[in-house]
């Protein structure tokens, strides 16, 4: 292992924290926590979710996966509902409501991420896409490990 593991370490936890700045200004801008924001883009990609899938895509607690959907249940933009072949199974939707959020969220999540990157250069941006490939690589073999 080489000398350079500090340096990257650093700039890891660096990057963590300006993404983490990013995630909350960003979610606050539709009155949501980082967490729903996440939640909700979920649903992007397939129409519904059980309450485990969604704890092990977002890697929460049962707990913590209870508060997010209450909260937006309340906010009417989730249902639960029982599973008619399995009653112990949950399963979460989006409410009519939410549809237009999301379309909204992905929008404006794809134009603040031009922004941020707008005056990175195509050689520079080609490079950062191959060091995130790499890093995202690495950091799932290390939590597979776990």
């Amino acid at each position: 292992m080489s000398n350079n593991t500090e340096p990257i370490a650093e700039m890891i936890c660096e990057l963590t924290r300006n993404c983490n700045i990013k995630e909350e200004y960003f979610a606050a801008s539709f009155n949501l926590s980082p967490t729903e924001v996440r939640l909700l883009k979920l649903f992007s990609v397939k129409p519904n979710y059980t309450i485990k899938e969604l704890r092990d895509v977002l890697k929460l607690t049962p707990g913590r996966i209870t508060h997010i959907l209450s909260s937006l249940e309340v906010k009417k933009l989730i249902s639960r509902t029982l599973d008619p072949k399995d009653k112990r199974v949950i399963i979460v939707n989006l409410m009519p409501k939410a549809a237009p959020l999301i379309s909204n969220l992905q929008q404006n999540y794809h134009e603040l991420h031009n922004r941020i990157l707008q005056n990175v250069k195509e050689e520079e941006m080609e490079k950062i896409l191959s060091s995130l490939e790499i890093l995202v690589d690495v950091f799932k073999k290390w939590v597979n490990q776990k």
